[in-house]
C-alpha cells in the first residue's frame, strides 16, 4: 500500500486518468449490449433476477429438492383473489357480484403471452379454479352421477346467485376453499406458468378490479406474488434510494466541511466506485439480484468515510510539514 501511495504522489495524473478511462470503460461495456443487439451476442448484457430464492446457489440442495417436489406433486405457482362483500345480505352470492366474478375469471384465463423462446406463458386457464372453472357432482338418478359446471354462465336472477352458493355447501372440497361458509367471501385460485410473471398478471387484474364498482371488495394473495413483488420493488427502491443517499451525503458534507473541493473529491470517490464495482459484476456475467442491488448504498458511505479520514488527518498534519507530499506521506503510512 506505501509503495502504491507513493507512486501515486509523484505521479497523480497517471493514475486519476487511469482510474477514469477504466470507469469509462467499464460503463461503455456495461450499456453497448443494452444499446443494439451487435453487441449483445459479444458481451454481457444487464441481468436482473428477481427471484428471492436466487439468494441460494441454484445447485444449493435445498432448491434442488424443493423444484423435484413441486415437479413430482405437479404444484404449480399460484396467485389466490378474495372476493368479499359484507353489505349484501346473500354475501357474494347475489347476481352483480357473481357476474364481476365471472368475467374477472374470463379475463385471468385470456392473460397469456408468448416468450422469446416462443413459449407460453401466464395464466394456465386449465388449471383455473374459480366457480365457473369447477365441476358440480350431483346425483343424476338411481346409480348415476351427473357432472356440469357449477357456474357456466352468469347469474341472472338473485335465485340463480344463491343456487351457486348451496350447489358449493354440497361439495365437501368446494366448501370453506372455494367461498366461505356465511357466503360472504369468495376464491379464485390462478395458477401461474412460473412466479416469475405473478407482478405483471397481478397489475393486470388489478386495472381490470378498478373498472368494478366498489360495493365489494378484491385481494389479491399469494406466495408467487409476494415474492415477485417484493423483489421488483426492492429493485425500484434501491433506483430511488441510490441518488438520495449521495444527495444527503453531499449535503452532510457541505454542511460539516463548506468546502467544495473538501465536499466533491470524497463524492467522485464513492460514484467511481460503485460504478466499477457494480459494472465489473454486470461485465463479467453476474445477474443484479435483491441483495447485490443493495451493493452501492453500502459502498458509497465507506468510500466516503475513507476519503473523509484521509482528507481530514491530511488538512491536521499540513502546518505541521508546510509541504503537501509529505503531509500525504505521512498520512497514508
Amino acid at each position: 500500500m506505501n509503495r502504491l501511495a507513493e507512486k501515486a504522489i509523484k505521479s497523480p495524473k497517471i493514475y486519476i486518468w487511469t482510474t477514469a478511462i477504466i470507469t469509462i470503460v467499464i460503463i461503455i461495456l456495461v450499456a453497448l449490449p443494452m444499446l443494439t443487439e451487435k453487441f449483445a451476442n459479444i458481451l454481457h448484457p444487464l441481468t436482473i433476477d428477481t427471484d428471492p430464492e436466487s439468494m441460494l446457489a441454484y445447485d444449493a440442495p435445498v432448491r434442488v429438492t424443493h423444484r423435484a417436489k413441486k415437479k413430482e406433486f405437479g404444484v404449480f405457482d399460484l396467485m389466490a383473489i378474495g372476493v368479499v362483500n359484507k353489505t349484501h345480505k346473500n354475501g357474494v352470492f347475489n347476481k352483480k357480484t357473481l357476474n364481476k366474478v365471472y368475467d374477472l375469471a374470463t379475463y385471468a384465463k385470456s392473460l397469456q403471452w408468448k416468450d422469446k423462446n416462443n413459449k407460453t406463458e401466464g395464466v394456465l386457464g386449465v388449471e383455473l379454479i374459480s366457480p365457473s372453472n369447477v365441476d358440480n357432482i350431483e346425483q343424476g338418478g338411481p346409480g348415476t352421477v351427473k357432472f356440469n359446471w357449477l357456474m357456466p354462465k352468469p347469474p341472472t336472477t338473485e335465485a340463480e346467485a344463491l343456487e351457486v352458493f348451496r350447489k358449493i355447501q354440497k361439495q365437501p372440497i368446494l366448501k370453506g376453499s372455494l367461498s366461505s361458509s356465511d357466503g360472504q367471501a369468495l376464491a379464485l385460485y390462478i395458477p401461474l406458468s412460473s412466479k416469475h410473471v405473478s407482478y405483471k398478471i397481478s397489475a393486470l387484474l388489478k386495472k381490470r378490479i378498478a373498472s368494478y364498482d366498489d360495493e365489494d371488495e378484491f385481494f389479491i394473495t399469494g406466495l408467487a406474488v409476494a415474492q415477485d413483488t417484493f423483489a421488483i420493488e426492492m429493485f425500484q427502491q434501491m433506483a430511488i434510494t441510490t441518488p438520495l443517499a449521495m444527495i444527503l451525503i453531499f449535503g452532510l458534507l457541505w454542511f460539516f466541511f463548506r468546502n467544495i473541493t473538501l465536499v466533491i473529491s470524497p463524492m467522485i470517490i464513492a460514484i467511481v466506485s460503485a460504478i466499477v464495482t457494480m459494472g465489473l459484476l454486470i461485465v463479467t456475467g453476474n445477474a443484479i439480484h435483491i441483495l447485490s442491488s443493495m451493493i452501492p448504498i453500502f459502498i458509497m458511505p465507506i468510500a466516503v468515510l475513507d476519503a473523509i479520514h484521509i482528507l481530514s488527518d491530511f488538512y491536521d498534519r499540513y502546518p505541521q510539514f508546510k509541504d503537501r507530499k509529505k503531509a500525504i506521506q505521512f498520512v497514508m503510512s
